[in-house]
């Protein structure tokens, strides 16, 4: 379980599942609360996919957007250096 090593959110857990599917993709979770695909090449309206818990709040939402605008040619390359390999 390789963790997003290009950018944090403090009390968000990101990873990759290293066995994982397409889209290219990433997970995050808040523990105890919430657990969301992020699928970082769609528009964000298709972005977010909840896998359990409670919706996370919009503030937090627009947090793991802007990171992922930031740093979204570094996820890929994480996710070809790190899913399926």
């Amino acid at each position: 379980m390789p963790k997003v090593a290009c950018f944090q959110i403090p009390g968000l857990t990101c990873w990759f599942w290293s066995n994982d599917h397409e889209p290219p993709h990433f997970h995050v979770k808040r523990d105890g609360e919430w657990e969301l695909r992020v699928k970082f090449l769609e528009s964000v309206d298709q972005m977010f996919e909840l896998v359990w818990g409670a919706e996370p709040k919009a503030k937090l939402l627009r947090k793991i957007t802007q990171a992922v605008a930031e740093n979204r040619m570094n996820l890929l390359a994480e996710w070809e250096a790190n899913v399926n390999q």
